[in-house]
């Protein structure tokens, strides 16, 4: 697991120090306070590929080239711009973006650099030579990357003269932790989600993704996806004791369906690290209790680190209550996120601290 996280100059997280994690961490804090961003900086950090969906799902880079572009450069630099704070571009020492877990640093900057032919073993073999220092005098043919390095060896090149999306990604991808599965409130797509449950079909994981959609209706006993047409795809449908004919999940409500998106990423997660952005989404109150209860079982069971984020103050109280319940097997972390001054930083609170914060009717979101 991640035991503490630094994280400088991602988006607007330019000087972030969290110095202790747990296998659960809760994250609230109000809007545009850098809770989604610090999700996709575990995420980079974890496995460098998922910098292509950080800046697809925020819109700054196109999931759809046009066929006709042919000078990729604009698209990609003002795409790869926006995780660095305030949109910075500049090829300088001081423009470097760093995530980190102690002596483990990933960081990011902006390099020139040149290609240089080679023969090795009667091979014609390109390689690219970085300019390090500042200093340097840079050749009139050097083009600009995104250089990406995990504990100053493992690297990788991204030029920004080509298609993104045809680059191969994942190669400072931290070894230790596999997988790596995002979730959010729209992560409810059919296609992602029964891939998920292909995964765990006929196993004892799908007793506990049964388990955890009995939250909201006890009655269900078993869950299948089945496919409607073509165009539409697979569906998932339940089997309820005492109803005859299965139903659609879609038909039960938003809740039913995300928890079993929850569930089905915490168990294809195991020895890996899940992030879920707005994890009470069209879950009421009454309800989550038991589903925290179970995240930590689970978690605790299949070795899975997560990070989630909330709006909620029931959300916050569930997380407290079962962590004070079940005190001696839960491990998590409540953490807040505050501007101060222009300035992203952390508040921390146990849950001895939550109880209080509550009775008191203190603003913890």
């Amino acid at each position: 697991m991640m035991q503490s996280l630094k994280i400088r100059n991602f988006k607007n997280l330019s000087g972030l120090n969290i110095p202790k994690l747990s296998r659960i961490n809760l994250i609230s804090g109000k809007n545009n306070v850098g809770k989604s961003s610090l999700l996709e900086a575990i995420g980079v950090y974890i496995d460098d590929s998922e910098l292509l969906y950080v800046i697809e799902e925020r819109g700054e880079y196109p999931k759809y080239l046009n066929r006709d572009i042919t000078d990729y450069f604009k698209t990609n630099m003002e795409a790869i711009a926006s995780i660095f704070s305030n949109r910075n571009t500049e090829v300088s020492s001081d423009n470097i973006i760093e995530i980190s877990d102690n002596e483990d640093i990933l960081s990011l900057r902006f390099v020139y650099y040149t290609e240089q032919e080679t023969e090795e073993n009667g091979n014609i073999v390109r390689k690219a030579i970085v300019f390090d220092s500042e200093d340097d005098l840079i050749a009139e043919n050097a083009l600009l990357a995104l250089e990406i390095v995990r504990q100053g060896k493992n690297k990788a090149l991204i030029p920004l003269e080509r298609r993104l999306d045809r680059i191969r990604f994942g190669r400072t991808k931290r070894m230790d932790v596999t997988p790596i599965i995002r979730i959010n409130p729209e992560s409810n797509d059919n296609i992602f989600v029964g891939k998920l449950w292909d995964n765990v079909t006929l196993t004892e994981k799908e007793e506990y993704v049964i388990k955890a959609l009995q939250i909201i209706e006890p009655k269900v006993e078993s869950l299948a996806f089945l496919e409607e047409t073509p165009r539409i795809g697979r569906y998932p449908v339940v089997k309820v004791s005492g109803v005859s004919k299965r139903l659609p999940l879609r038909s039960m409500g938003d809740g039913i369906n995300h928890i079993l998106s929850i569930i089905l990423a915490l168990v294809n997660c195991e020895n890996g690290c899940l992030l879920i952005d707005e994890i009470d989404n069209g879950l009421h109150y009454t309800v989550q209790k038991q589903l925290w209860s179970i995240i930590f079982k689970l978690a605790i069971k299949l070795n899975v680190q997560i990070f989630a984020t909330t709006h909620s103050s029931d959300c916050i109280s569930s997380f407290g209550n079962v962590l004070k319940e079940e005190a001696n097997t839960a491990e998590g972390r409540y953490i807040r996120l505050e501007n101060k001054q222009g300035s992203i930083k952390y508040t921390e609170y146990n849950f001895d601290e939550l109880k209080i914060v509550a009775a008191q009717n203190i603003e913890i979101r």
